[in-house]
């Protein structure tokens, strides 16, 4: 009996193919793709200009808590 995925390669389909399956009636959606580091995380490592063109509440968090912080000459 063969487990799934098994002894399988990768493929991929092209933009004519992904075509004739939908119009065929499939329906794509994107891969689950697994997370390997916290959102808060990321950015913490952004600068202010690329964390102000972040939406939601963990940016709007982050820019809180910059905004906290005291300036420091260093």
């Amino acid at each position: 009996m063969t487990k799934p995925h098994q002894d399988t390669e990768p493929f991929f389909i092209t933009e004519e193919v992904a075509a004739e399956m939908i119009d065929g009636g499939y329906e794509f959606e994107p891969p689950h793709i697994p997370c390997t580091i916290r959102l808060h995380d990321v950015l913490k490592g952004m600068s202010d200009a690329e964390l102000e063109s972040q939406p939601g509440e963990i940016a709007d968090q982050e820019r809180e808590s910059r905004q906290s912080k005291p300036f420091s000459v260093g």
